[in-house]
């Protein structure tokens, strides 16, 4: 009895393991990317930089209160900024990405200064916005060239 145990026991151990467990953030839960500003001066006064996930689905998406808007910590390398940001949790659904400005302090339902657009970049009359699906099951990463100045607002 006490081999049979021991066998079934070790069936349970070898079945349990076959499935490996899943990881929380896995490459296609993660919206990733990096943005580059093209200008080199920062403008830190009533407001910060940030990305936004815009629908898709909406008309005039970037005129539209954003699903999600994150901060962004500016990183310098050589004479651009070159940011990193990753964004987690997000509905699925199909999206337009945009490097914004957002004003601080935080108004509800405020509609952030559009910088530049994924698929787009900084060109002020583009409409080719390159539309993304959420979850990202491919795992690209999605940049986007900016600018600094908020006065050079694409929106």
């Amino acid at each position: 009895m006490r081999y049979v145990t021991k066998i079934l026991f070790a069936l349970v151990v070898v079945f349990s393991a076959c499935d490996p467990p899943m990881e929380v953030n896995r490459p296609g839960d993660k919206l990733s990317g990096y943005v580059t500003h093209n200008d080199s001066i920062l403008y830190m006064t009533d407001g910060y930089y940030s990305i936004s996930v815009y629908n898709a689905d909406s008309l005039n998406p970037f005129n539209r209160v954003p699903v999600r808007t994150d901060s962004l910590n500016l990183k310098k390398r050589d004479w651009l900024y070159e940011t990193p940001f990753t964004m987690n949790g997000i509905p699925s659904g199909r999206y337009f990405v945009a490097a914004t400005w957002s004003k601080y302090p935080k108004v509800p339902n405020e509609v952030p200064i559009v910088l530049g657009t994924y698929g787009c970049d900084t060109i002020v009359n583009c409409s080719a916005y390159q539309m993304i699906s959420y979850p990202n099951y491919e795992g690209k990463f999605r940049n986007i060239q900016a600018w600094t100045n908020p006065a050079r607002r694409l929106n």
